[in-house]
């Protein structure tokens, strides 16, 4: 026994080891990426003074302007530009038409070594880090072939489409805003009220008689969900709209849940995105009801509390519920919780049904939905984990002025039944809430991989993986009294930084 306690310690410190020594590598990658930055910068500052010494006001300005991109870029915040770059035209003054190929040339040169730079370290076990430099790669290269492939895009003349765009535009279907996906040939008569019912054309008010009953409801499919309302075309239309938004966002962020390092390697090395092969008809289903009451005549039997709810993700059915709340309009938080667990849950191709975090770890489970609330469009593009938000400043509060906090060995050995049957279920799932966005975001990101990696075991198709999933203890290298005590440090550095924000707002 004393030999199997030396050997089991013997394995924890050797653990510890391999991941401190992975977090000084990323450490090192990033001091590396720092430089290569550094060097970039140092090349438009050194173009921008070309220009400003050829008179060429336009090229400091443009160079200026990247300049401050370069600054705040958020690598998945930023969407790709659908349409290729246009060639320099020829017959720009020669002064512009220098500094402009100049421009264009150091960009393509920085994507190149950014190119280089991701699959290195993706080779030394940084995911999320990699995959992020392959996104800055497509902003300053938008058109760089192998980025496209890698994320899952074809050219289609002067434009890059995802396989089902390009699909549907191959059968001549055409996206509305409103409508959806129609037959070209069926978009003016939209527009001018009508609709097309079961092989006929109808008033608009006509179908919204047919729609009423759920069961011939609208029926909106998209490249990733199928949405069935019967509150009206446009609701259902909008709904898939910033659920395709949000797909793209979520399979970016946490693209080291959804393949495994030796496919994320194939792919950098030039296999083909198994994305590109997609079977059109796997669809994640969403029901989403006209009144509350439809939404619990349904859900009644099944779940007995669903009054308390909003919206649930059921993993029998496969299906999202959700209703209409006329006095919430804008609010997507309970449709990003739910789709969380959807997208996780439906990963792959097998309908396995499982128990998550049934054994332990619920908390990561519920705390990473309630982190994706949190997702929302701002003028520069996507973001997720605004401090601000409404989930993060009660995790702070609860923290820092209630004193309320379970450590992490107790709060993560609770299974689902213990963490849901919890007196203390409201502050739990808000403090469940600020470790996710601490195990997102501190230290540069410095945990996500190690939490994503975690997450992907929790929803494994393999019971034994699913229930003995690593702990971040092990994933990270560091105990959890460590951890508690950089998460409490980490909220109180943050909430400090949001008040010295205010108070600088309001005085000006």
């Amino acid at each position: 026994m004393k030999w199997v306690l030396v050997l089991f310690i013997l394995f924890l410190l050797m653990s510890q080891q391999t991941f401190a020594q992975n977090s000084r590598a990323l450490e090192t990658y990033q001091k590396q990426y720092q430089s290569l930055q550094a060097d970039f910068q140092d090349q438009l500052i050194q173009l921008a003074r070309s220009c400003q010494k050829d008179q060429q006001p336009e090229g400091v300005q443009a160079i200026t302007q990247l300049l401050n991109e370069i600054k705040i870029f958020d690598p998945q915040a930023t969407p790709l530009p659908r349409t290729l770059r246009v060639d320099i035209p020829l017959n720009l003054p020669e002064a512009e038409r220098t500094w402009r190929l100049k421009l264009r040339k150091l960009q393509n040169e920085q994507a190149n070594a950014l190119f280089v730079f991701s699959r290195k370290v993706l080779h030394a076990g940084f995911p999320s880090y990699a995959y992020d430099r392959i996104l800055e790669t497509a902003f300053h290269n938008p058109d760089h072939r192998s980025v496209r492939q890698i994320l899952g895009y074809v050219r289609n003349g002067d434009e890059w489409l995802t396989p089902f765009e390009k699909e549907m535009k191959k059968r001549k279907q055409q996206w509305h805003p409103k409508y959806g996906w129609l037959p070209a040939s069926h978009l003016a008569r939209y527009e001018k009220g009508e609709r097309y019912v079961n092989g006929r054309w109808k008033s608009a008010a006509q179908e919204a008689e047919i729609r009423r009953d759920f069961r011939n409801a609208w029926e909106i499919k998209t490249e990733h969900f199928l949405i069935k309302t019967n509150h009206s075309l446009e609701m259902g239309v909008k709904i898939a709209t910033e659920m395709e938004d949000f797909h793209r966002y979520f399979h970016q962020t946490f693209v080291g849940f959804f393949k495994t390092p030796e496919q994320l390697k194939k792919l950098f090395e030039g296999a083909r995105n198994p994305f590109l092969k997609r079977n059109s008809n796997h669809q994640h289903v969403m029901h989403y009801y006209s009144t509350r009451e439809e939404y619990l005549q349904r859900l009644q039997k099944e779940i007995p509390q669903i009054a308390l709810t909003h919206g649930i993700y059921l993993f029998g059915d496969r299906i999202s519920h959700f209703y209409h709340r006329p006095d919430a309009q804008g609010d997507l938080g309970t449709l990003y919780h739910e789709a969380t667990h959807q997208l996780f849950y439906e990963t792959g191709s097998t309908r396995i049904r499982r128990q998550v975090g049934e054994k332990n770890h619920f908390w990561a489970i519920e705390g990473i939905a309630c982190y994706m609330e949190s997702f929302e469009k701002t003028d520069d593009g996507y973001r997720a984990g605004n401090p601000n938000h409404i989930r993060f400043n009660a995790a702070r509060y609860r923290l820092l002025e209630d004193n309320y906090y379970v450590p992490l060995e107790t709060f993560t050995a609770m299974g689902r039944t213990p963490f849901q049957n919890s007196p203390n279920i409201s502050p739990n799932y808000s403090q469940a809430s600020g470790l996710s966005h601490f195990f997102m975001h501190a230290k540069n990101r410095e945990y996500r991989d190690a939490f994503i990696s975690q997450l992907s075991e929790l929803y494994s198709f393999n019971s034994r993986i699913r229930n003995n999933a690593k702990t971040l203890e092990e994933l990270i290298g560091l105990s959890y009294t460590e951890l508690d005590q950089q998460y409490k440090a980490y909220s109180s550095t943050l909430q400090k930084a949001l008040d010295e924000r205010e108070l600088s707002l309001q005085s000006k």
